[in-house]
């Protein structure tokens, strides 16, 4: 399971392999052409082809979980190597000044190119195996791939930062202009910073009443549910007349808190907490468990993951007012994080559809100016 690709890498993956495949047009195409040696255009098609495999080649393995990095590590190695030879044979196959006599030099190039094509998909079907990736005829076609955008908000009033991407498909058999939707967002930040988040949120010390101080918290992810394990101390005051204030109780408590995400009516991420589990003085079990304590504990947690989630049309700007969430799930980006993923349809006319690409230019040349 380690291993196993998650669903944004499976899109990924399904990426590579178009583009790949589309050089591999591009070098059919070039062995066709009578012109195939003096033709500037078909050779400059075939170079942007292969700069592009081998570009989703780099991210896809870079977008490795520790896990994967480890056990994938000659696997992947395999992959890079033949996208660098694939790349060194890309540079020997150009037009010449007198197409008559560079042409059987330009065929014996091609040749070469072809087999370092094979050779490049073949290292991707290996890792395919590795990881359970099962790419289909008709697959669908990745249209967009919206980098990674970091979004800044408060939580109980402490600031966390959550990074979301996402990437579009488009069925192959799909009507025009509806288009699926896979957006990814990283609670890392969250996780990191959730005990002070939920501190804020919980913490109190009344008079004549509750005291509640919370000492840690973890989100573990323990896919394909999540819970959160929240470590507490807690007091009960009373007041009196002749006798001032007086503890009644006070323990330690340990609660797990299961985390089940859904899509609400208004499109939006909502998460349900529910205390599973809770070891403290009887007392205090009764009030985590069925108590006013324990409703307010899985109410703050549950409310802080959704919070940290971005909804559809956030994540997808400009294109976003035709997104639909209509499915939630967790999923493991690198050993130990929490992620969420939500899934929904996208319809997008052809003019938005290069408006979106045309933002999707910009912000890439701006970050590109910013680095």
């Amino acid at each position: 399971m380690a291993l196993q690709a998650t669903n944004e890498q499976m899109a990924q993956f399904v990426a590579m392999v178009n583009k790949t495949e589309a050089a591999s047009r591009e070098l059919d195409e070039l062995k066709k052409s009578e012109a195939a040696a003096a033709d500037e255009k078909h050779f400059a098609d075939l170079r942007q082809a292969i700069a592009e495999a081998r570009a989703e080649a780099d991210r896809f393995v870079a977008g490795f979980s520790p896990a994967q990095k480890s056990g994938l590590k000659e696997e992947a190695a395999k992959l890079l190597k033949a996208a660098v030879e694939l790349g060194d044979q890309e540079k020997t196959i150009e037009p010449g000044a007198d197409a008559r006599d560079d042409a059987a030099r330009v065929a014996a190039h091609a040749d070469a190119l072809g087999k370092a094509l094979a050779n490049f998909r073949a290292q991707q079907e290996s890792l395919a195996v590795e990881m359970s990736i099962v790419v289909p005829e008709g697959t669908e076609e990745v249209v967009f791939t919206v980098p990674a955008q970091k979004f800044s908000t408060k939580i109980a009033g402490q600031p966390v930062g959550v990074t979301t991407s996402a990437v579009i498909t488009r069925p192959n058999n799909g009507s025009a202009g509806a288009y699926k939707v896979e957006a990814t967002t990283d609670l890392a930040d969250l996780q990191e910073n959730i005990g002070t988040i939920l501190a804020a949120a919980m913490n109190r010390e009344e008079r004549c009443g509750e005291r509640v101080q919370i000492k840690e918290v973890e989100i573990d992810p323990d896919l394909p549910t999540v819970e959160a394990i929240a470590r507490l101390h807690y007091e009960r005051w009373a007041c009196g007349a002749g006798y001032g204030t007086r503890e009644i109780g006070e323990g330690n408590a340990t609660v797990n808190v299961k985390l089940t995400p859904s899509i609400g009516p208004d499109g939006r991420v909502k998460v349900s907490g529910e205390v599973e589990h809770g070891e403290a003085e009887p007392f205090l079990v009764d009030l985590l468990k069925a108590g006013a304590l324990g409703d307010e504990l899985s109410g703050k947690m549950a409310g802080a993951v959704a919070a940290a989630v971005p909804n559809l049309k956030t994540a997808l700007p400009a294109a976003g007012n035709g997104a639909v969430a209509r499915s939630v799930r967790y999923e493991s980006l690198r050993e130990g994080d929490v992620a969420v993923v939500v899934s929904g349809e996208l319809q997008m006319s052809d003019e938005q559809a290069k408006a979106f690409a045309q933002q999707l230019k910009e912000r890439a040349g701006a970050t590109a100016r910013k680095q």
